[in-house]
């Protein structure tokens, strides 16, 4: 079994994205999706694991409630940046 080294902050930042996007008001495309989560990762901690694939989703479960309000509202300023500086033309938007 192989061991990865993973920052589990990604995977943790497109889970919340995924669960609130559709209450955002910003552009929903990939492009999009991308540039918020990569927004607020910059502003986030990491949080780096030496874990085997399957153990991966059980290290996610750790974060707690607080921690989640702190990813949702960088994921909130992150949407609003972006919503404001597209990276895409406004045409292409959905």
């Amino acid at each position: 079994m192989q061991i990865i080294l993973r920052n589990i902050m990604e995977d943790y930042v497109i889970v919340i994205l995924d669960r609130i996007l559709d209450n955002l008001d910003c552009c929903k495309c990939e492009k999009c999706r991308l540039d918020i989560a990569s927004y607020a990762l910059n502003r986030l901690p990491s949080k780096y694991v030496a874990t085997t694939q399957g153990e991966l989703m059980t290290k996610l479960c750790e974060f707690d409630n607080g921690f989640e309000t702190q990813v949702m509202a960088s994921l909130t300023l992150a949407a609003n940046v972006i919503k404001k500086n597209p990276k895409h033309d406004v045409t292409d938007e959905r």
